[in-house]
């Protein structure tokens, strides 16, 4: 024998939130997304591809250049 229908709309309701927080997380990080892609976005997709890029050589060559430094100080 079937139970009657009360009403209710899931019968785990734990999962049903779970889900629903997510579908929104993603509905939210979608329109982000596409708020983003507006008019300088390709220049700001480059400049993070050339800072991306940079950023170890010019703490590598920063530490280098003060460790010259110091050295040339030094015998000075």
């Amino acid at each position: 024998m079937n139970p009657p229908n009360t009403g209710t709309p899931c019968r785990f309701p734990v999962i049903s939130a779970s889900v629903s927080r997510d579908f929104l997380a993603l509905a939210s990080h979608m329109s982000d997304c596409q708020c983003s892609h507006g008019r300088f976005f390709m220049l700001q997709a480059m400049l993070e591809s050339l800072q991306a890029l940079a950023s170890p050589r010019i703490v590598t060559t920063s530490t280098l250049v003060a460790v010259c430094s110091l050295g040339l100080w030094a015998f000075a």
